[in-house]
């Protein structure tokens, strides 16, 4: 017979291996000889949670804290489970619990500003976040990450280097970094050279798995954060002052399905600052193959003060539609010269915001680079990853109810709000050479998607 020891580690390894069942009987096998064993508790609840047996999860994993509260893991899976359960002040007072014993655990800092951001306490959910993210990604080689971060390290596109190059020497000529960085520079250069000839040519999106000498070579800039400018307590208004607020009402609740389009949507003050955090933040750690857009979120750095008095004032000023929503995610995407965009999908929320901060004067292709919105929505008992990620699914079922759509042409300073669960893709673009030039989207999401 195996050793108690020997017998935990082999529930741990075949629910890491996706056997479930065995984890199970393993742990209850544990538990029978030694109730008290905390881990087999641990194993226990974390199966069962999968399995959605959350009342025996939530009793076995109390247990397993109550029986080794010194252990930092053993509360985040707790806080976790709370947050399945919306038990959101008890999961944050888990997390704190976490970091009370870890300070320096990345996974307890950002779960806890997701619990806190679902309370709407978005400063403070930014605070934690950036905590987080200073320890997954702090400007230094020695920061040690997650392993849920290490593809963002070992993998790289060109469309992605090409972006982080111009961004760079934008920032060098705006003594916003060192001139010691002009050898990240160069080894970027030299990287993107070589996966140039990998390619022969190919798709400048395609992601590229970095030899050893290539990740060395790019290991103190390549995905981190190299520059935050300073944070500006903002206190003017976001919103143009001018909106008129009743009439972009009417027009989203009366229209079917509810859609408004709101030109010169931000006061000037805050789109030029919106413009310049995004141009300055070196946070577009992801890179997307379709389209070879980066991707820059909440959780990983967009958190400018600007953008939760923006959320405020949506709610004060616009509550027909935002009032009762609270910020569920944000993010930015920025595009190279050409895109394809965004592929066809719908988005996990009520309430979808996008606006476009780009200088007309970038646009070559006038005809592209808006929004091409359809009039049906993702079916409500659609999960995530068909609505979101399976475009074949969603085009068959554009076909199958006859939908139409509607192309909103880009305007710099434009928003369109929509009803999130409505599927949705970006109208192919070209804009202009020049890093200035890049297409940037802002999407602000808002509320849950009912969904049955």
């Amino acid at each position: 017979m195996a050793q108690p020891g020997a017998e935990l580690a082999q529930a741990i390894a075949a629910y890491q291996q996706g056997n479930r069942g065995e984890a199970l009987k393993i742990s209850r096998a544990i538990l029978a000889r030694e109730p008290d064993n905390s881990g087999a508790h641990y194993v226990l609840g974390v199966a069962q949670a999968d399995a959605g047996e959350m009342a025996e999860a939530l009793r076995a994993l109390e247990r397993a804290v109550a029986l080794t509260p010194e252990k930092a893991s053993f509360h985040i899976t707790l806080g976790n489970l709370y947050l399945n359960l919306k038990r959101d002040a008890t999961a944050a007072n888990a997390f704190r619990r976490a970091l009370a014993i870890a300070p320096n655990s990345a996974p307890a800092h950002a779960n806890l500003a997701t619990t806190l951001k679902r309370q709407g306490r978005l400063p403070e959910a930014a605070a934690e976040f950036h905590a987080a993210l200073v320890l997954l990604r702090g400007a230094s080689e020695d920061v040690a990450t997650d392993p849920s971060q290490h593809e963002t390290f070992r993998f790289a596109s060109r469309a992605k280097l090409t972006h982080d190059i111009e961004q760079y020497d934008y920032l060098l000529a705006r003594g916003a970094l060192p001139p010691a960085f002009e050898q990240e520079i160069a080894a970027h250069r030299e990287v993107h050279s070589e996966l140039e000839r990998r390619d022969a040519g190919g798709d400048n999106a395609r992601r590229h798995a970095l030899s050893d000498s290539q990740q060395a070579r790019l290991s103190g800039s390549f995905n981190r954060l190299n520059y935050l400018p300073a944070e500006t307590n903002w206190q003017e208004a976001a919103l143009n002052p001018a909106l008129g607020c009743r009439e972009v009402q009417d027009q989203y609740t009366c229209a079917a399905p509810p859609t408004v389009i709101i030109d010169d949507f931000l006061s000037a003050a805050s789109l030029a600052e919106l413009r310049r955090f995004c141009l300055e933040t070196t946070i577009w750690f992801d890179c997307k193959e379709h389209g070879g857009y980066l991707g820059a979120y909440l959780n990983e750095g967009f958190y400018s003060p600007l953008l939760f008095t923006l959320a405020r004032e949506l709610e004060a000023r616009l509550p027909d539609i935002f009032a009762g929503h609270n910020l569920a995610q944000m993010w930015a995407f920025k595009y190279g010269v050409e895109s394809a965009g965004t592929r066809l999908h719908a988005d996990k929320a009520a309430v979808n915001l996008n606006f476009w901060i780009t200088p007309d004067s970038a646009l070559e292709d006038k005809t592209g680079g808006g929004l091409r919105l359809y009039d049906i929505a993702a079916p409500a008992e659609w999960r995530f990853e068909s609505y979101n990620h399976q475009e074949k699914a969603l085009r068959a079922e554009i076909t199958r109810r006859g939908a139409t759509c509607r192309d909103i042409p880009y305007k710099c300073n434009r928003a369109v709000i929509f009803d999130s669960s409505l599927i949705h893709e970006t109208v192919p673009l070209r804009f202009r050479m020049g890093y200035e030039n890049r297409r940037i989207n802002v999407t602000m999401l808002f509320g849950e998607r009912v969904e049955v």
